[in-house]
């Protein structure tokens, strides 16, 4: 395996830093609070809420945090919330393994293979970014929903609050699809440009006859 230094400002490449970034930032939101709940009545505690359990926070305090006793015990928005932005990893950190060895600067694979690739990799990213970009916009709404709800008094009762969960996840979305639209487009233009090779593997313009030599 080898690299090319010249490769290294390709759209590809970027492309790739892109899904990295992406990935961790995917990471982050399947790991942080989604929601906070705060009130006026107890300025120093926070409950903050996270796809994996509930934490309550207190200003220079222990932080004191408690698991969800199970699935069926989270509510249906949080549920479905956990399962996409799994299956949202899970779709980045495949199009980071497939992306990987069809870049232009790894000389492991050969052009057609490269772009099948790229193609694919770049497909995965823009499915990943689809699955995390849902269930943040979906939760964001419910959040957003809560602070107008007219059967609540205006005040004292806290609202829920959005989390860094959904700031992280709308970056990965967009990292996603940027990353995906950056793999894609580098797979079409390579098919269209790429020089085809002649017997002695030199390369020539396509179209253009294929020079034979015979030895008597």
């Amino acid at each position: 395996m080898q690299l090319d230094v010249v490769g290294v400002f390709s759209p590809d490449l970027w492309g790739f830093l892109l899904l990295l970034g992406a990935s961790l930032l995917s990471l982050t939101s399947l790991l942080a609070p989604w929601l906070s709940l705060a009130s006026d009545l107890l300025p120093a505690e926070r409950f903050d809420l996270s796809l994996w359990g509930g934490c309550v926070v207190h200003d220079g305090g222990p932080l004191q945090c408690r698991p969800h006793p199970g699935l069926l015990a989270l509510p249906p928005h949080l549920l479905w919330a956990r399962v996409l932005t799994g299956a949202s990893l899970g779709f980045s950190l495949l199009a980071l393994l497939l992306t990987a060895p069809g870049l232009q600067v790894v000389h492991s694979w050969g052009s057609r293979q490269k772009r099948v690739l790229l193609g694919v990799g770049g497909a995965l990213s823009l499915v990943a970014g689809l699955l995390v970009l849902v269930p943040v916009s979906h939760v964001a709404r419910l959040a957003s929903l809560s602070r107008f709800d007219p059967s609540l008094p205006p005040w004292p009762p806290p609202r829920w609050e959005k989390g860094g969960a959904l700031y992280s996840g709308w970056a990965a979305a967009g990292m996603h699809l940027g990353a995906g639209a950056l793999l894609i487009a580098t797979c079409y233009r390579q098919r269209g440009g790429a020089p085809e090779t002649d017997p002695r593997g030199a390369p020539h313009p396509p179209g253009a006859p294929v020079r034979r030599t015979e030895r008597v």
